[in-house]
């Protein structure tokens, strides 16, 4: 599963937070066109990767909506 909030903020298009087996990963993308992310923390599990966003960027939990897995970690 992957959540996705969409930020728009310079250096900051968007946000997914995307689980596998070692945690959720938080992942940062400039642009709505970048390939890979310019942050990519691994967390614990989703209260976490959701914290982070909150404390970095603001987001509320309701801003996030479920998108297909990136795969980029996988």
């Amino acid at each position: 599963m992957a959540l996705e909030a969409i930020l728009n903020l310079p250096g900051a298009y968007r946000v997914v937070l995307e689980e596998y087996p070692e945690g959720v990963y938080f992942l940062v993308f400039e642009t709505p066109v970048s390939e890979g992310p310019c942050i990519d923390n691994l967390q614990d599990n989703w209260d976490m990767s959701k914290m982070q966003g909150k404390e970095d960027f603001g987001i509320a939990d309701d801003a996030y909506h479920e998108i297909p897995d990136t795969h980029f970690n996988g």
